[in-house]
């Protein structure tokens, strides 16, 4: 499993249930604090309450990894009331879950290590393995079967990956306690867009012929402090790119933040920008990578995570587990 985000950890589980023998390469790992182990790590993790089913039934099977049932008021266009009626959802608190996900991975056996993988190689010939290069190794890994799941790092790894999937950057404000409290209170504290002016952006990807970026109004706690907002950039073509200018996407979501929660404007915060893969159809790549070699597999693109991952974790697992069953009872 190249990939210990969300995607990768959850597919991890559903395939070691199944009872095959699984490692996740977590290249994230390697970076240095205060850099978030996957994309997910930044989320605002909410779902939607009919989509929490998946949830309850992960955390029943392996304890409690995050996920709560609260109450939200919309923001921005479209928020019925003018946003001060309370609405149910279904959040997953993604500082948790990065804490609680190694813990039940390890508990089922399931290696992870902290390595990034720099060259995919096919197998030499009908029925050897793949070879994963890995960054400091004398020495390739094998590997029967590999998964994508790193996100944004997937096509470096497999160029040849569909064109639907693309990179934004994503940029949200963490923000900071002050010796004054914070001014959000109550069940319905949690803010979050009436509409998502990402998913538009990222529909429209493929026509655009220069960067384009949307902010979605939001504010969330995530552990002690709170996330606000979130700024998305895209740019043409496929390529991830170097970073966007930070101070810049900073002002950009500070200014647009101000008219919905006017103390953000100045709120001490520090701002955290992550690369994030999304298919530009809504679909994610969830199957074999099309004109691959057997054994590759791609579990990447997804535009709201939290809720389609663990719904659709279950068939990819069972389609590898059955290549994998497939394999080994074939002659020699």
């Amino acid at each position: 499993m190249i990939g210990g985000g969300l995607a990768g950890g959850l597919l991890a589980l559903e395939l070691a249930q199944l009872g095959l023998v699984v490692e996740v390469l977590d290249g994230a790992g390697q970076a240095q604090p205060p850099a978030p182990a996957c994309a997910s790590h930044w989320s605002y993790g909410a779902i939607a309450p009919f989509a929490g089913g998946d949830w309850a039934q992960l955390q029943r099977r392996h304890g409690d990894l995050g996920w709560r049932r609260r109450w939200f008021r919309p923001l921005g266009a479209g928020a019925p009331m003018g946003g001060w009626l309370p609405l149910p959802c279904s959040r997953v608190e993604a500082e948790l879950l990065q804490r609680r996900l190694p813990q039940r991975l390890q508990r089922l056996g399931i290696g992870r290590r902290c390595a990034r993988v720099e060259r995919l190689l096919p197998p030499a010939a009908a029925g050897a393995p793949w070879q994963l290069q890995l960054s400091g190794a004398a020495e390739p890994l094998p590997a029967r079967q590999v998964v994508l799941a790193a996100g944004a790092g997937c096509r470096a790894l497999w160029p040849a990956l569909p064109d639907r999937l693309r990179v934004s950057w994503a940029g949200v404000l963490l923000l900071q306690p002050q010796h004054r409290g914070w001014p959000w209170r109550g069940p319905a504290a949690m803010r979050l867009p009436a509409r998502f002016q990402r998913l538009t952006l990222e529909a429209g990807a493929a026509a655009l012929r220069q960067e384009a970026w949307a902010v979605d109004p939001g504010l969330l706690p995530w552990g002690d402090r709170w996330l606000a907002g979130q700024i998305s950039l895209v740019r043409a073509g496929l390529e991830v790119g170097d970073p966007p200018d930070a101070a810049l996407q900073e002002r950009r979501l500070r200014q647009a933040l101000a008219p919905w929660l006017p103390p953000l404007a100045q709120w001490p915060g520090r701002f955290q920008q992550v690369p994030v893969s999304f298919c530009t159809d809504g679909q994610p790549l969830a199957g074999p990578v099309a004109g691959a070699p057997p054994g590759l597999w791609a579990f990447v693109g997804f535009s709201a995570a939290f809720a389609a991952v663990p719904r659709q974790a279950p068939a990819l697992a069972r389609a590898v587990h059955a290549a994998c069953t497939i394999r080994a009872a074939a002659p020699g």
